[in-house]
């Protein structure tokens, strides 16, 4: 009778240490060559690198995407997370899609559900930071960004919209600290001129 509690004890501390680290597993998934070509501006090797992946990289797809101003094919890879089987993700989906729509509130409140279901996906909080910078909402935007690069620092756009996020409220050494965190993890993104320009005025 005692073995068989313990071994019963045992399956649910089992089951309850999976539960919480669901999302760090689908985080190990991602693909890193994905991000690496999103953080180098290589955004057509991001997308074709990122086909048939997890649902990560099909985010970072879709954001390339935008970057290319090809919306409606972003939009196509959004949809393809708006059928995934995991609730943080097809609301992710969602709210990137009314974020291209730019319904930025509703955005940002599918964002917020995203976070609900799944707080430690960093994609959920990048979600609401930008759909909340969207809607110069500057303090949720803040707090999105600051969590996204908590759960996943070497995320190099978490740091450089959060820095941007930061400069709107004038917190000047926090606009530093995640621009140099950004030119750091992205020594080649296309921004990085402008990111060092504004570095010479702020420091």
């Amino acid at each position: 009778m005692t073995m068989y509690c313990t071994r019963k004890w045992s399956i649910l501390v089992l089951a309850a240490t999976l539960a919480v680290a669901g999302s760090s597993v689908a985080a190990a998934e991602q693909r890193p060559e994905v991000q690496r070509h999103f953080q180098s501006g290589a955004y057509e090797q991001a997308v074709a690198a990122a086909r048939d992946g997890d649902p990560a990289s099909t985010f970072l797809a879709a954001q390339s995407l935008i970057k290319l101003d090809r919306n409606e094919q972003a939009v196509g890879e959004l949809t393809r997370l708006r059928s995934s089987e995991n609730a943080a993700w097809r609301l992710v989906g969602e709210s990137g899609e009314a974020l291209i729509a730019n319904d930025a509130g509703r955005a940002a409140d599918l964002a917020r559900r995203a976070i609900e279901a799944d707080g430690g996906n960093p994609f959920a909080q990048y979600q609401l930071g930008l759909s909340a910078a969207k809607a110069n909402d500057w303090g949720t935007a803040v707090a999105g960004l600051t969590r996204a690069v908590e759960l996943k620092p070497d995320f190099a756009y978490g740091h450089y919209y959060a820095a941007l996020a930061y400069q709107r409220q004038r917190q000047l050494s926090k606009t530093a600290e995640h621009f140099d965190a950004f030119l750091r993890l992205a020594p080649d993104a296309p921004e990085r001129s402008a990111v060092l320009a504004i570095l010479r005025t702020i420091k």
